[in-house]
């Protein structure tokens, strides 16, 4: 588990436990936590406990974080020539990738040209794109990257 499930379930554990605490007191001795509640020295005694047993138990998060960082095995940084070499490998993958989708591309719209209609083609329009300039020339793929 990661330091904040840590944290959390100790906490949520430490808390279930006060509150269980506090519903004992309260069932057990009900008149007594009644007379006591009317005293505010006793309230004061009380809620002076309940923050220290809170100091308590937030120092021991503390310290159980503090442990659980150091006892965490130190990761290496890799190394900036390392990151920059792979980045431009990447760049050169994306390139290699973009141009032959962009050949697929021209193809599939080579074959679009082929299967259309001669009746739907409009022989005297002019088309500026390079792919549909000659449909029926074979297409070419350049060489698996």
């Amino acid at each position: 588990m990661n330091l904040s499930k840590q944290s959390n379930l100790v906490l949520f554990v430490v808390l279930c436990a006060v509150i269980g605490v506090m519903a004992s007191i309260s069932r057990g001795h009900s008149s007594a936590v009644a007379e006591a509640a009317q005293d505010p020295s006793s309230l004061d005694r009380r809620l002076s406990l309940l923050e220290q047993r809170f100091y308590s138990l937030e120092s021991s998060i503390s310290r159980l974080q503090q442990y659980v960082a150091t006892q965490r095995p130190s990761i290496p940084q890799p190394s900036t020539s390392t990151n920059d070499r792979e980045l431009s490998l990447m760049r050169e993958e994306l390139q290699r990738l973009t141009l032959r989708m962009a050949e697929i591309d021209c193809g599939l719209i080579k074959l679009d040209e082929r299967t259309t209609p001669t009746a739907r083609r409009n022989p005297t329009a002019k088309s500026n794109d390079p792919c549909r300039l000659n449909p029926d020339q074979a297409v070419r793929l350049s060489t698996h990257p």
